[in-house]
């Protein structure tokens, strides 16, 4: 037997030294012109008045001078050492560029020019020189065809980007693929008084990718909370270890994604259940929950979302506290609590004494707190003293809607002063959209996370508590069985040998067998005598099915046979097996024989599969079986190598778990065999790439303790 090993994924990935790209002392920008509304003069402009604190050369052949900046003609022609090169020069002009600042020591870039692989031919070439040549001489490209670069640090103050206006400082970075949305999200950043650390367009990622980049803000101080606009993720095994690896550090920091796009679904894809249900944008929402990432739906819940992580307060748990002046408010952040998971605190007996005392009589001072319409300031001051104080609330959502009676600056400015001595995270909800918008202007300034909506702020509160639960748990290892990976090795490259690359079910389950898979004891019997034989020594009923490598779904040739009782009706069956298949198939069928099964006792019907994404290398899939899998599509995806905990958040992630758990006086399935059959396939399909796709189904699930036995395997081998 031989200890298969799996991938050093819990080993640290490289990461890259893009200091010079985020603070360079000096920045060379090749293009740059003294056309306004041009690039190239947007990019010079957006340096110089935002006050970046290094150098800037501007380089162009056919001005003397950009905004008052001496130009030199060429790249050739600067004196000093270049950090940073910003290109702004035609496309087939840029390599060009590179080599030239490359021979002179420049190793950081931002390429703003389009014209590669967005246009296909020509383009996807020049994109792929540029690859090899930062390969070659170890350069850092961002781009090309991005917007460009900003980081807000004081000590660097650099707009590298055409967009129209430098952000406010503040502990968000962001992360876009897509150039136009940026400019758009900065802009609808600025009229929420949002403010950036770090904000970056990065393109094509020729050469940095959003894993380099999702480091670099990691690792800045000013970053509180990532950002993220992706259409696609170049490599899934470095996007799920590293968002792991920040969510779970010392100082973790949440990561927060809008994905567009779906995963692509070629023909081949569908040849197992596994590869046929990959196709849908689940497979994305799975591989961001295993990496920690929180996906959201839009922009606004993206901001939304970040205004409370901005905020450096956290929950110790899920337990919230509303305060309003309207009950109908009140019943909405309830309902919205109770969605989300959230609970409502159940306050302390000196909170509710407090309360009563400073409340008016007709005020309600259990969960939500309503002070009731005509509340002035010193009720919101009252219930948020109390309330802030009670041990048994982790969070608070205060609501104002605007009264006659009530100064809504002054409320706000109660919110504000609460957020400085309150150590719980809070959300104001100043409901409406004139008559509160000096009460908001004021929170959003003193970068208060501040709603219309009380399901905004519910929904974002939830979001904080997801990230907290994620980065409190401990690391969980990868874990090796021992295996005998040889001879898997031996039956895969006999099956290709032999042109083959659907597996024979009887070399489908003694591969599993070679993994520790408990697998239905079978045989293969050449004619009837030796099935007579084989259902004598494993005992009566049995199963029939047709062994053949022409055969991909036996039932649809008549090629099973089910509950056979004893010789006779063994007999019979190899005979109807084998009409009924001679006649699909034609006499010269090459068939092997039946292969024999014990008939196995009723259970729950899982499958477990595999198939193998482009980008995402070995997915795995969970849900129930039989006819239910594609029916319903209740799976659940994970990538391979998971984690221990993994596999138990597989089982309780699809929506029938609850029959796994037993229902109307039914025991519970084993859920910790079916676990344990989750983390050997995932060792199975890591340590053998050729398998492409691969399904058991059904596992069949006994009572817990009893185990899971795997009844019908299917492999499919890659031909490459």
């Amino acid at each position: 037997m031989t200890q298969a090993l799996l991938p050093a994924t819990d080993a640290p990935r490289r990461r890259r030294d893009l200091a010079r790209l985020f603070a360079p002392g000096s920045i060379a920008v090749v293009g740059a012109s003294r056309k306004q509304g041009s690039v190239g003069w947007a990019i010079m402009h957006n340096l110089i008045v935002g006050g970046f604190t290094g150098v800037v050369y501007p380089v162009n052949p056919k001005a003397r001078s950009v905004m008052g900046v001496r130009c030199v003609p060429g790249v050739t022609d600067l004196d000093d050492l270049v950090d940073l090169a910003v290109v702004i020069v035609p496309a087939d002009a840029v390599e060009e560029v590179l080599t030239q600042c490359a021979d002179r020591g420049t190793g950081h870039f931002i390429i703003i020019s389009a014209g590669f692989k967005e246009i296909g031919g020509e383009g996807k070439q020049r994109e792929q020189r540029l690859q090899a040549l930062a390969r070659e001489r170890d350069l850092a490209i961002l781009g090309p065809n991005c917007l460009g670069l900003i980081n807000t640090d004081p000590d660097v103050r650099m707009n590298a980007s055409f967009a129209r206006d430098m952000p406010s400082a503040g502990g968000i970075g962001l992360l876009s693929q897509s150039g136009a949305l940026c400019t758009a999200l900065l802009d609808y950043a600025k009229g929420r008084h949002i403010a950036f650390s770090r904000f970056v367009s990065f393109g094509n990622k020729a050469d940095v990718s959003e894993t380099d980049l999702l480091w670099a803000l990691a690792e800045d101080p000013l970053t509180r909370v990532i950002l993220m606009y992706i259409e696609d993720i170049a490599d899934g095994r470095a996007f799920v270890d590293t968002a792991y690896e920040i969510t779970h550090r010392a100082d973790a920091k949440p990561i927060l994604a809008i994905k567009t796009g779906r995963t692509p679904q070629g023909a081949a894809a569908a040849a197992s259940h596994t590869g046929s249900l990959a196709g849908s944008d689940e497979v994305y929402d799975a591989v961001m929950a295993q990496a920690g990432v929180l996906r959201v739906e839009s922009v606004k819940e993206l901001f939304d979302c970040a205004r409370i992580f901005n905020d450096p307060a956290r929950p110790k748990g899920r337990r919230t506290a509303i305060v309003t002046n309207a009950g109908g408010p009140g019943i909405m952040a309830t309902d919205a609590c109770v969605r989300a998971g959230l609970e409502l605190a159940r306050f302390q007996d000196y909170t509710t004494k407090s309360l009563r005392f400073q409340l008016p009589p007709a005020s309600n001072i259990k969960n939500p707190v309503d002070v009731i319409g005509d509340a002035g300031h010193e009720r919101y001051i009252a219930a948020l003293d109390a309330v802030s104080a009670d041990e048994g609330v982790d969070q608070i959502v205060v609501i104002f809607t605007p009264q006659a009676v009530t100064d809504v600056k002054e409320v706000a400015q109660v919110i504000a002063d609460a957020t400085i001595i309150c150590t719980k995270p809070i959300a104001a909800c100043l409901m409406g959209l004139v008559d509160v918008a000096p009460g908001v202007e004021l929170l959003m300034k003193r970068g208060i996370p501040t709603y219309i909506f009380p399901e905004d702020a519910v929904r974002a509160l939830a979001a904080e508590n997801r990230f907290v639960e994620w980065s409190n748990k401990a690391r969980r290892p990868y874990r090796s069985f021992d295996v005998d990976g040889d001879a898997v090795g031996r039956v895969v490259a006999d099956e290709l040998a032999a042109g083959r690359t659907h597996v024979v079910e009887l070399r489908a389950l003694e591969v599993l067998q070679h993994y520790g898979f408990p697998v239905v004891p079978f045989r293969l019997a050449e004619d009837a005598d030796g099935a007579v034989v084989a259902a004598q020594e494993m005992g009566y009923p049995v199963v029939l099915k047709i062994a053949s490598p022409k055969v991909l779904h036996k039932t649809e040739v008549g090629g099973v046979r089910l509950d056979l009782e004893d010789e006779a009706a063994v007999r019979a069956a190899y005979d109807e097996i084998m009409s009924a298949v001679r006649e699909k198939l034609g006499a010269g069928a090459e068939i092997w024989g039946v292969l024999v099964q014990k008939m196995l006792p009723c259970g729950k019907e899982t499958i477990v599969g595999m198939t193998r994404d482009e980008r995402f290398g070995p997915l795995l899939m969970f849900g129930l079986g039989g006819i239910y899998a594609e029916a319903l599509k209740d799976v659940a995806f994970r990538m391979a190598p998971i984690r221990e905990d993994e596999a138990a958040t597989m089982i309780r992630g699809i929506r029938s778990f609850k029959l796994l758990q037993g229902v109307r006086g039914e025991p519970p399935a084993d859920l910790d065999a079916i676990g344990e059959c989750l983390l050997r396939l995932s060792q199975l399909v890591t340590d053998h790439p050729q398998i492409k796709e691969l399904d058991i189904n059904p596992l069949l699930a006994f009572s817990r303790g009893k185990g899971v036995v795997a009844a019908d395997a299917r492999i499919i081998l890659s031909e490459a």
